[in-house]
């Protein structure tokens, strides 16, 4: 994994962890969320990350297409499944999803390192 990708990681979970300090119900039952969402089920945890990803993409944020890209390498994506995930996303987005996609497969590439 790259070091800048690890500092943004980094950045991102202390960034976090200081909105817990002030708002802890409500970052306590954002993170509830993210857990329950995100755990295994009828889908494994690498595609709900995906679907995370796709969801980062679309919705142009960039944080968050690190964080979720981190976390489907975490869970065992592979590299050909978020290419699948990725091209939904240029269908859906044109332009701009083609944009972030790219940026999701740098990612990815980098982390996997």
């Amino acid at each position: 994994m790259s070091t800048e990708l690890k500092t943004r990681l980094a950045q991102i979970n202390k960034q976090f962890a200081a909105l817990a300090q002030v708002q802890p119900a409500a970052m306590s039952a954002f993170q509830g969320l993210m857990k329950a969402a995100t755990q295994e089920g009828s889908l494994p945890a690498s595609v709900k990350e995906l679907v995370a990803v796709a969801l980062a993409v679309q919705k142009g944020c960039d944080d968050c297409v690190l964080f979720h890209t981190a976390q489907a390498l975490r869970h065992g994506a592979a590299r050909e499944q978020l290419a699948e995930v990725l091209a939904l996303n240029i269908e859906m987005g044109g332009g701009p999803g083609a944009m972030y996609a790219s940026k999701a497969l740098a990612y990815f590439d980098a982390l996997n390192g």
